[in-house]
């Protein structure tokens, strides 16, 4: 069911960003931020794995609206990772080619 693979989702998103906070950075210091982030970030796992097309999702706080588009799961990755950017150890990777 959705339900049960958004809880999953979203357990495995706050699992990822807790892994990549720089440390020393307190998750109760920007629970707020941090659940946003996860939140956005198990949504573009969802729509990733080819979950439902739903104009609409709501976790908590956070509602997002594509206004009947298939948001980009890539785009709303970029998202999460940007909102915990200044706390984050890394940025993640993104390899390109060079030509040469």
């Amino acid at each position: 069911d959705s339900e049960g693979t958004l809880s999953a989702l979203c357990e495995a998103a706050s699992a990822e960003l807790m892994g990549r906070l720089r440390e020393g950075t307190e998750v109760e210091s920007i629970k707020p931020l941090f659940v946003t982030a996860a939140g956005v970030l198990a949504l573009s796992m969802y729509i990733a794995l080819g979950g439902d097309a739903a104009e609409s999702f709501r976790a908590g706080n956070l509602a997002v609206t594509t206004g009947g588009e298939r948001a980009s799961a890539h785009v709303l990755r970029q998202q999460a990772e940007s909102m915990l950017c200044a706390y984050m150890a890394d940025r993640g990777f993104d390899f390109r080619s060079v030509e040469g």
